[in-house]
């Protein structure tokens, strides 16, 4: 294997030791709420950038091409694709990092050990995934979240909704699993997106993801733009359930089923200690499809400057 270390290179110099929240694009993230999170905090503090990983060695560009403009006759703004660590501060001054960036294609292992190396020599002390998964419950009841780790003193204040499975690995379920071996506590939170609603940005679950890295992480992480983001867009997907008998009818089979799957449960807030039998909760299949294409059409009308197709009045969500 060559040097990890030639797979990155400092931009700056880090500052204080920190938590880093890592959420890199190309697996699972349903309704982007792990992309979510993290743009959101870039948004709000862009950062300074103090280490860059090389794309060329580790992304496969015609599986994810970068995007370029084509103005009239001549090519111009070329996006290349970046695997970044940025240095922010939360609401209090305390330092913590973002890891951010497309999942690697190739040199697993090496990368793993290149963000070892880079995660101890900037003074990373707790490492957090985030994204989403598509999850068989209305977006009427709370947003359920899945914490794991292979340190129980990580999450202990959440509990584990799964029992053992194989699945396809990912860079971030690596890293989870690899950091604590350099003596890196790790962690990771899968918050559970509406499976009707996650092909489509959710704020809700982006919110969810912040709230529960920032209680891990003890980081003060104010995030009121995105929170009215998300109670305007579960209002507008309210509304659109309401304009139609069948929307609303199939909904209230799932809040059914989902009170019935979860009865007699004891709740830490919106916890629940045991898992959910998703089995037991409705496919929504023709939901999925309805509530896509409004989304499709709202976003549309917010782009053209009017409104969406589906929508009356003011009440459609936005997000964004």
């Amino acid at each position: 294997m060559n040097d990890p270390r030639e797979l990155y290179r400092l931009t700056a110099v880090p500052g204080q030791p920190g938590p880093v929240l890592i959420s890199l694009s190309g697996f699972m993230d349903g309704g982007q709420a792990g992309q979510l999170a993290v743009q959101h905090l870039i948004e709000k503090q862009a950062g300074n950038v103090i280490a860059r990983f090389d794309v060329d060695q580790l992304i496969d560009h015609r599986s994810r091409r970068p995007m370029i403009t084509y103005a009239g006759d001549h090519y111009e703004d070329y996006q290349p694709l970046e695997l970044v660590v940025r240095e922010l501060s939360d609401d209090a001054g305390k330092t913590f990092y973002l890891f951010t960036g497309p999942e690697p294609d190739y040199q697993w292992e090496r990368f793993v050990q290149a963000v070892t190396i880079l995660f101890s020599e900037i003074g990373v002390n707790l490492a957090l995934t985030l994204h989403g998964i598509p999850w068989g419950a209305p977006h009427t009841r709370p947003i359920g979240l899945t914490a794991h780790s292979v340190d129980p003193t990580v999450m202990a204040d959440f509990p584990s909704l799964h029992d053992r499975m194989q699945l396809p690995a990912s860079m971030e379920g690596l890293l989870e699993l690899k950091l604590p071996q350099a003596h890196i506590r790790a962690g990771g939170f899968s918050v559970h997106v509406p499976h009707y609603l996650a092909g489509s940005e959710f704020p809700a679950g982006a919110v969810r993801l912040i709230d529960s890295a920032a209680e891990v992480a003890e980081l003060s992480l104010a995030v009121p733009d995105l929170r009215s983001a998300a109670d305007e867009y579960l209002r507008g997907i309210d509304q659109l359930v309401a304009q139609n008998p069948e929307n609303a009818e199939a909904i209230g089979q799932m809040e059914a089923a989902y009170d019935a799957a979860t009865a007699g449960r004891e709740l830490t807030g919106d916890r629940p200690t045991q898992p959910v039998d998703e089995s037991d909760i409705p496919s929504g299949d023709q939901l999925a499809a309805e509530f896509e294409q409004f989304l499709k059409d709202t976003d549309k009308g917010h782009k053209d400057g009017g409104r969406g197709s589906s929508g009356e009045g003011d009440g459609g969500p936005s997000w964004g």
